[in-house]
């Protein structure tokens, strides 16, 4: 069994370095391919079809948390404050269990070609298969929601084929390939290989125009926005390590002091370049509780951030925490105007597990004492639009998300039906390191541009911040665990709603997710139901 072993491997690998930080995303349309024929070998050699199956899924589900989360040890432990081999032993339990959907996925190829289908309807069966693995990994509960269709991010063509299902659209197209291209490379000898093969490159065609039409209609509409109101946007990066950050938190004045000092230093000096009408600050930029201080060190804070606020007329938007009457926190996003004395606030909803809360810890509070150094906090009550002005008075709605919600599809949608002009996601990433995480969450945010056909602004206290327009397209980004300003320009929402925003106004916002999913659920069941029958028989 060593040559399938080797095939899934090289599944593995191929599927890594198709995403990011390697980017070779053109990868995605033959990784499974050798995987698909590894299966073919298992199923006429196996005695157990079934577990050799599974088996041979695990190996690139092995490789892709190995390739893809390596830097899981080092944030597991700066996150949770554990040791080293405990890191490793989440690591290794996240390695067996991260990615089983493609296990599963093989599970179910296998069930299918029992029916025998494929010389029926050939096409419909490849179709199926592509659903199938999108319903498959949609309902396994993953930690950060990657999918192969994510890989696409810095295609320009590729990528606009997400405004139809979001990334998971891709996905099944990705999959849909992937099968006809290993039927037409399994056919070749018996001259039956074009039947995969036209549909292919078909498909192949379909999305470069699809991609190329949707570019067209974004320039086309770009050039005849000449003279419109912007809102002049600068993000600041400051750079803030960890040590620094958890001192911050802990009640260290130096520290405080010298966290505001590189935020206010930096703003005075984006206000100097760019005039801006906002400056917008990280996810917990701000190491206290804004305006309801309970010790003296957040006084202090209130005073530093009041006396520059006193000569800056616009708004500051930034990460810090908030609590209610309970004294439960929130991390929140203020947006607080000085000149008209306004504030507003979003609480974040959607909480990362293991980060910022754990399973039952409500139920069993002595939890909490188990992982000191994790925050615990409220939700939210989901997506909001907040506004802010410029210098003219004309106001300028978005959509905000505080990092871990900028993966989730539902909440930008839903921001977007709201009637939001852009996306706003603040973020924090360093406790992950410089390595692999920064690129990897900014790949899977990017979608939502393209979902809601939406700008986005991205600030983050490490990198990478940048600027997207509604295409995707970055328009500007600093780099890692560098200190740096971003200056941009976001206008009133300019492309019509996206065929999956049309659709979600009606079926909801993960429409195509569900749909994939009713699908294989059905086909589960109708294989569940001829098996009983064919026993009964």
């Amino acid at each position: 069994m060593r040559t399938p072993a080797l095939l899934a491997l090289l599944s593995g690998l191929l599927y890594v370095f198709s995403f990011a930080p390697w980017d070779y995303a053109w990868l995605q349309w033959i990784c499974f391919v050798p995987l698909l024929f590894a299966a073919e070998i298992v199923q006429k050699k196996s005695l157990r079809p079934l577990s050799s199956l599974f088996l041979l899924g695990m190996i690139p589900a092995v490789v892709i948390c190995l390739g893809g989360f390596y830097w899981m040890i080092h944030a597991t432990q700066q996150y949770g404050g554990l040791p080293l081999p405990a890191a490793l032993v989440i690591f290794s339990l996240f390695c067996l269990t991260g990615q089983l959907q493609v296990p599963l996925f093989l599970l179910f190829r296998f069930q299918v070609s029992n029916l025998k289908i494929e010389s029926k309807w050939p096409f419909s069966s490849a179709v199926l298969l592509g659903i199938a693995y999108v319903g498959i990994e949609s309902l396994y509960p993953k930690l950060f929601l990657d999918t192969p269709g994510h890989a696409f991010y810095l295609s320009s063509w590729v990528r606009q084929s997400a405004d139809i299902g979001g990334p998971f659209w891709i996905t099944a197209l990705i999959l849909l390939i992937n099968e006809l291209l290993y039927r037409t490379l399994r056919d070749f000898k018996n001259q039956t290989w074009f039947r995969s093969a036209l549909p292919a490159i078909l498909l192949g065609a379909f999305i470069a125009l699809y991609g190329v039409a949707r570019n067209h209609q974004y320039e086309a509409l770009h050039s005849r926005q000449e003279g419109r109101s912007e809102l002049k946007v600068s993000l600041i990066q400051a750079n803030i390590g960890d040590y620094l950050k958890v001192a911050a938190e802990r009640g260290a004045l130096d520290a405080t002091d010298s966290v505001m000092n590189r935020y206010l230093g930096l703003s005075t000096r984006a206000l100097a370049e760019n005039q801006s009408d906002a400056l917008i600050w990280p996810e917990t930029a701000y190491p206290g509780i804004f305006q309801k201080p309970k010790t003296p060190l957040e006084n202090h804070l209130e005073t530093r951030l009041h006396g520059f606020l006193g000569s800056f007329s616009g708004t500051l938007v930034f990460g810090g925490y908030d609590s209610d009457a309970s004294s439960l926190e929130y991390n929140s996003m203020f947006f607080y105007n000085s000149k008209s004395k306004t504030k507003d606030v979003y609480h974040k909803s959607t909480l990362l597990m293991f980060g910022e809360t754990l399973p039952f810890a409500e139920s069993f509070p002595e939890m909490k004492d188990w992982f000191p150094t994790m925050g615990f906090f409220g939700r939210g009550p989901g997506a909001e639009i907040k506004s802010v002005r410029n210098a003219a008075g004309d106001s300028f709605s978005f959509a905000p998300s505080i990092c871990y919600e900028g993966l989730f599809t539902d909440h930008a949608i839903q921001g977007a039906l709201l009637g939001a002009d852009a996306l706003l996601n603040i973020t924090n990433d360093s406790w992950f390191g410089p390595h692999g995480e920064p690129y990897l969450h900014l790949a899977l945010t990017q979608f939502r541009t393209i979902e809601t056909r939406l700008p986005m602004i991205r600030s983050t206290n490490t990198g990478i911040s940048i600027a997207i327009d509604a295409m995707g397209e970055p328009l500007s980004k600093t780099g890692v665990m560098t200190e740096a300003l971003l200056h941009t320009r976001i206008g009133h929402r300019l492309m019509p709603e996206s065929p999956y925003l049309k659709v979600a106004r009606h079926l909801g916002p993960n429409w195509f997710v569900r749909l994939c999913q009713g699908i294989l659920i059905s086909v589960l069941l109708g294989l569940a139901l001829t098996q009983r029958v064919r026993r009964g028989k």
